[in-house]
């Protein structure tokens, strides 16, 4: 019984489908891209990235729509329409794979301060050919 209700659960949750709106010209409004989107409303979310730099708005889009019928009509509607300029491309959004976290440092094996590498002496010399010390402050 309690497996049934987790499936009907997560049933529910499925219901809803994120759309990927790609090769979205940078000139066009947030508000042009929902009006293409009020046929299949409700739209439950709208996201538009915004490129960190310079401030302006990315060059896709995600909208998640209330049930997998309206977004598979959108996808049939509006994917290869021309808006600002450009073919659209609308499918349905996929999960970003996960990455690798990034190295911040360096390998211990390519570790310069470990004492592999040979230490130079590169102080400039004195007229006598004695290396130069330097006082502390």
């Amino acid at each position: 019984m309690v497996a049934r209700s987790a499936a009907i659960s997560v049933e529910k949750e499925n219901q809803n489908m994120k759309l990927f709106l790609g090769n979205v010209s940078y000139d066009t409004s947030d508000p042009e891209l929902r009006a293409l989107f009020e046929p299949f409303e409700p739209i439950l979310e709208f996201t538009r990235p915004i490129d960190r730099e310079t401030g302006k708005p990315r060059g896709f889009a995600f909208v998640t729509l209330a049930d997998h019928e309206q977004g598979n009509a959108a996808i049939a509607a509006l994917d290869g329409t021309e808006l600002g300029g450009r073919k659209i491309r609308v499918n349905e959004a996929e999960e970003r794979s996960p990455r690798p976290p990034q190295q911040r440092y360096r390998a211990a094996e390519e570790d310069i301060t470990s004492g592999e590498a040979p230490r130079v002496d590169d102080r400039p010399t004195d007229g006598d050919g004695n290396k130069v010390t330097y006082k502390s402050i």
